[in-house]
């Protein structure tokens, strides 16, 4: 069953990307770096928050709220600091490098605060394996980006959104997915 009611989250985070498209195309967003990153990051988890499936205190899903939005400006400053150490790389590898660093670090981090409110059994392992999940779909993203000039920073946040969600229903639907198999010697 899992921890969450996956087909309401997923309809939740279509609403959310429909808002950061829409916040995006009315310049609501573009003059404050640190603003766009805290709500991007206070969407999804309001996603989470939204359908749980067991009840939680208020205070709780606050806190939930304010340290995903957190760790999201967190990882912004991540990237800041990963354009410094990658500025050895010519652009177009620079930013994947950049963009990829923070799309690991971002998904470790949301992960494991996942796995502290919600999730306690979420392995170490299972976090790895979203982290790189979310990697490989924000590149992606980026490099249809770069080819489709409708597209701008909302359509990285909502890929990001829906690899995350997608890895963790996959992974908590099917917590064994990436566990040792057991040889039963004779």
């Amino acid at each position: 069953m899992g921890h969450f009611y996956y087909a309401r989250h997923f309809g939740v985070l279509g609403v959310a990307t429909l808002l950061i498209f829409l916040l995006s195309h009315w310049d609501l967003l573009n003059d404050s770096l640190v603003l766009s990153f805290a709500i991007n990051g206070a969407l999804h988890a309001i996603a989470l928050v939204l359908t749980l499936r067991s009840s939680q205190t208020t205070a709780r899903k606050l806190a939930f709220i304010g340290l995903a939005a957190g760790f999201s400006v967190f990882t912004m400053y991540i990237g800041i600091a990963g354009l410094v150490v990658f500025a050895v790389l010519p652009g177009t590898e620079r930013l994947y490098a950049v963009l990829g660093l923070c799309s690991v670090s971002g998904a470790i981090t949301y992960a494991s605060l996942t796995r502290l409110f919600w999730m306690g059994k979420f392995s170490s392992r299972l976090i790895l394996a979203m982290a790189f999940l979310c990697l490989l779909a924000t590149c992606l993203a980026f490099f249809i980006r770069s080819y489709v000039d409708f597209l701008g920073g909302w359509w990285l946040a909502a890929a990001w959104w829906f690899s995350f969600s997608g890895a963790l229903w996959f992974f908590d639907t099917h917590p064994d997915a990436l566990s040792r198999p057991k040889y039963n010697r004779p």
